[in-house]
């Protein structure tokens, strides 16, 4: 049986643990720790990608921890051509969140976490525009935003949302009322949420999608497959991209990278979603 999560180094073993978007309970904390007390080095290591490093262990040793693993839920995996571990952000309980994105890394996780395909895919969630889990440089990436309206009934001109605005993409006009560029703005919600009369309110929520994203060198920002996806249609939308990567990808491609160029994002929106342009696409249509 293959096990590309076990690494061989020096004659010890190396067991990549895997995680759903980070979350560890405090009894795996611990049996984490017996783990490395007993049969490693006594040292564990978080990679980037939210996965655990177990050191140094024995050969003879490799099945029971593997064993002591599965006794907490956990396994070993994140490695070989599947889909690796998925990474995403606190998500709620960040306060520039804008979408429970736990819940969605929990829900991708359960039907997709490692699937075989052709090559290795890596999924990163954000629940805002300005994503800490580098969602831009995955194979797919999710982003979560807000698409903001002012009330100008409400607007008292106060200015709250223009000093929040990374994008400098609020002003306030000569009637006091906020103004929102459209072309500027990254539907953060920031504005939304720091608006002390809710008169930036979130006239609806989506996510990005975004495929053929690479963070290691040279790193490459993935291409919008579409926006303003609803969250219901997320899980579906990912399960349709690998299936698609797994049907049309070349034995070469063992990642979405060369896999999106050689197609290009616009046959892959069609043949997808049926349309060449992005899905809720309208509040940016000028720069697309």
């Amino acid at each position: 049986m293959k096990r590309p999560y076990l690494m061989k180094q020096d004659g010890k073993y190396e067991i990549k643990v895997r995680t759903c978007a980070g979350l560890l309970d405090v009894r795996q904390f611990a049996a984490l720790k017996e783990i490395a007390d007993n049969y490693g080095s006594g040292k564990i290591h978080l990679t980037v990608r939210q996965e655990v490093l177990l050191f140094d262990i024995e050969e003879s040793h490799v099945d029971e921890a593997l064993k002591k693993l599965e006794e907490v839920g956990l396994r070993g995996g994140s490695a070989g051509f599947r889909v690796r571990n998925i990474v995403c952000c606190v998500g709620e309980r960040c306060k520039n969140c804008v979408q429970n994105v736990t819940g969605l890394a929990e829900d991708l996780d359960k039907k997709y976490g490692e699937r075989e395909l052709p090559g290795a895919v890596k999924i990163a969630i954000g629940g805002c525009p300005f994503p800490c889990t580098r969602p831009f440089f995955n194979d797919i990436g999710i982003i979560g935003r807000a698409y903001p309206i002012v009330d100008v009934e409400k607007c008292d001109g106060c200015g709250k949302c223009v000093e929040t605005c990374l994008m400098k993409a609020i002003t306030i006009n000569g009637n006091m009322k906020a103004v929102i560029n459209r072309k500027k703005c990254k539907m953060c919600g920031r504005g939304i949420k720091t608006c002390p009369i809710s008169a930036v309110y979130a006239k609806e929520k989506g996510f990005t999608i975004l495929i053929g994203g690479r963070g290691t060198w040279p790193a490459f920002k993935g291409e919008i497959l579409t926006e303003m996806l609803e969250r219901e249609d997320v899980v579906p939308l990912v399960g349709k991209i690998l299936d698609y990567y797994e049907q049309n990808a070349l034995p070469h491609e063992k990642r979405l990278r060369p896999f999106v160029r050689r197609i290009g994002i616009e046959k892959i929106r069609k043949e997808i979603l049926g349309s060449e342009k992005p899905v809720g696409q309208r509040w940016r249509e000028a720069k697309l």
